[in-house]
C-alpha cells in the first residue's frame, strides 16, 4: 500500500436498548443522541472524521506514532461518556487503515451528496465482528484491538480474548473492560500496581 495510506484507530459507540424504545421514545432519543454528538465532536482533538447514524457514531483518529494512541481513545471515552448520560452504551476499538483520500488514478471529487467514509474498511468491518463475536454473550462497556491496548495506559481490570479478524483471517486479541478505561481523564497516568487481566 502506499504511503497514503495512515495507521489509524476505528472507534465505534453504540446505545444500547434503542430498538425496545422504537414505539415509545426511540426517536426522540436518536435525534439527542444526534445533537450530542453534534456538539461534542468539535471537542474531540484527535478525531478527524466523526460519523453519525441512527444510535451509532463512528469515529476515526489518525495515530502516526505510537505515542499518539492514547488521545483518541481519550477522546473516544470523553464522548462515550456523554452518551451514557442519555442510555447505555459500547465501544469497540480497532486499529487499522484509512483508505487514501482517492483511489489510486482518480481524479473525480465525488458528488455533494456522496459521503465516502474514510475509515478502514477492515477495521470497521472488524468492529462489527467483534460486536458479533464478544458484544452479544458478555454485553460489556468496552472491547479493544490488543494492537491499541499495549500503547494507552488503562489499567483498568479487563479479561482477554481472541477473535478472527480481517483482511488476514488471523486471531487477534481483543480486551474487553468491565467499564470506563480510566478513572477520570485528565491525562495523568497512574501506577501499574493493581492491574488485573485474565484470559478467557
Amino acid at each position: 500500500m502506499g504511503k497514503e495510506w495512515r495507521d489509524c484507530i476505528v472507534t465505534m459507540i453504540d446505545m444500547v436498548g434503542v430498538k425496545d424504545r422504537a414505539t415509545a421514545d426511540g426517536s426522540a432519543l436518536m435525534r439527542q443522541f444526534h445533537a450530542l454528538v453534534r456538539r461534542e465532536a468539535q471537542s474531540l482533538m484527535s478525531v478527524a472524521h466523526t460519523y453519525v447514524w441512527n444510535d451509532s457514531v463512528l469515529l476515526l483518529s489518525y495515530v502516526d506514532g505510537e505515542q499518539f494512541f492514547e488521545q483518541p481513545m481519550r477522546d473516544a471515552e470523553r464522548l462515550k461518556r456523554q452518551i451514557d448520560k442519555l442510555a447505555p452504551s459500547y465501544a469497540i476499538a480497532i486499529k487499522g487503515q484509512a483508505f487514501p483520500p482517492v483511489l489510486d488514478g482518480e481524479n473525480v471529487p465525488a458528488p455533494h451528496n456522496v459521503t465516502l467514509i474514510e475509515a478502514s474498511s477492515w477495521a470497521m468491518a472488524n468492529c462489527f465482528i467483534v460486536e458479533k463475536v464478544l458484544g452479544g454473550k458478555l454485553r460489556k462497556p468496552w472491547y479493544v484491538d490488543g494492537r491499541i491496548k499495549t500503547k494507552i495506559g488503562s489499567v483498568r481490570t479487563c479479561s482477554t480474548h481472541s477473535v478472527t479478524l480481517l483482511p488476514e483471517q488471523k486471531s487477534r486479541k481483543v480486551y474487553v473492560f468491565d467499564g470506563y478505561l480510566w478513572d477520570d481523564l485528565s491525562g495523568k497516568r497512574k501506577g501499574s500496581r493493581g492491574r488485573k487481566e485474565h484470559r478467557q
